[in-house]
């Protein structure tokens, strides 16, 4: 009778030991660059599963903090990951010569440390060991996080989908590098009286004016911005997609100081959620307003519309006939397959 107990208390606790990694929810992983062990921490959300091909969500720390501080005072994911369905990761900087937990992103990783192939292992280890898209790769950074990730966007656009950048600017240098950045989704919120990042610039970093041009010409999007005063001194300006599916977000903060603003958190994964690699997933996926299928809702598609008037030729809304409803529903879409 023994032997039957024994095997079974056997069985039971090879089960239990087999599988922390499923029943805990957040941990630490560490992956090796270049000879150098990086650690990042890992949220999986409730009741994960690795068919579910989750997005991720990477944070990047503001400078000489950790992951744990970045949880508690700048943003906190883990929440909202159980909602939405994504993992959370927080990457952690490695103690520089000066005894700062800072990243190197200063002179192109001139001291040694690869920021960006740590970012780009953390994607392969996330992918490999929890089945994430690949697709949807997303990133958020608070100051000289924030200042990291605007270089994920310039060098890796072909890994990550979209990013969210509080409290930083992109550097002089990054600036002057960035000349075959890809289009990738952008969303930057950053206070007028920021010290860290000028709002205006300085020596060091390119002006707001400057940064949000940039990215509008790399994504093709529309040169106009959609302005909407948001209250709290929040203004939030929309250059919406168009062709390229690819947007840029700028949030104003009238008076903002250098620290994370309770709307970011929100605000940044509604907008990076929207998202893949290819650009947003609306405008790749549906856009009955383009009747032409160029990718554009412009003059084209008014014309097609117009010589199906009172037929079927230019029906958006699904009802079988052209009307009155359909001119809505294209102006309301014009310039871009999705427009925010």
């Amino acid at each position: 009778m023994k032997l039957p107990i024994m095997f079974t208390v056997f069985i039971i606790l090879s089960c239990i030991l087999a599988k922390p990694a499923s029943g805990q929810q957040q941990f630490y992983e560490t992956v090796n660059v270049n000879g150098v062990n990086r650690q990042y921490l890992v949220y999986l959300p409730t009741d994960f599963d690795p068919a579910e091909n989750l997005p991720v969500m990477f944070h990047f720390h503001g400078g000489d903090e950790s992951p744990e501080v970045a949880i508690q005072s700048e943003v906190d994911y883990r929440s909202l990951a159980n909602v939405h369905r994504f993992i959370a990761v927080y990457p952690a900087a490695l103690l520089d010569g000066k005894g700062c937990t800072c990243w190197n992103n200063e002179g192109k990783y001139s001291n040694g440390i690869d920021e960006l192939g740590f970012a780009e292992a953390m994607i392969d280890s996330m992918v490999a060991g929890y089945n994430a898209d690949p697709s949807r790769m997303y990133a958020s950074g608070f100051s000289l996080g924030g200042s990291l990730t605007w270089d994920l966007a310039c060098f890796l656009g072909d890994r990550f989908a979209a990013v969210g950048v509080v409290a930083a600017n992109m550097w002089e240098w990054t600036y002057n590098d960035c000349t075959s950045a890809l289009p990738i989704g952008i969303c930057h919120i950053l206070g007028t009286n920021d010290f860290y990042a000028p709002y205006n610039g300085n020596q060091y970093s390119i002006s707001t004016a400057q940064q949000n041009a940039f990215w509008v010409s790399v994504n093709g999007a529309s040169n106009t911005p959609i302005e909407d005063n948001l209250g709290g001194g929040v203004t939030r300006f929309l250059w919406p997609a168009k062709e390229d599916c690819h947007s840029v977000v700028h949030y104003r903060r009238q008076g903002g100081e250098h620290d994370w603003p309770t709307f970011a958190r929100d605000a940044i994964w509604e907008f990076v959620s929207q998202y893949s690699l290819d650009g947003l997933i609306e405008c790749l996926e549906d856009c009955p307003a383009d009747l032409n299928g160029d990718g554009v809702v412009d003059g084209v598609d008014l014309g097609i519309l117009l010589a199906g008037w009172k037929r079927a030729g230019g029906d958006i809304d699904g009802d079988g006939t052209t009307n009155g409803v359909d001119i809505g529903l294209m102006l309301a879409a014009w310039g871009a397959c999705n427009s925010g």
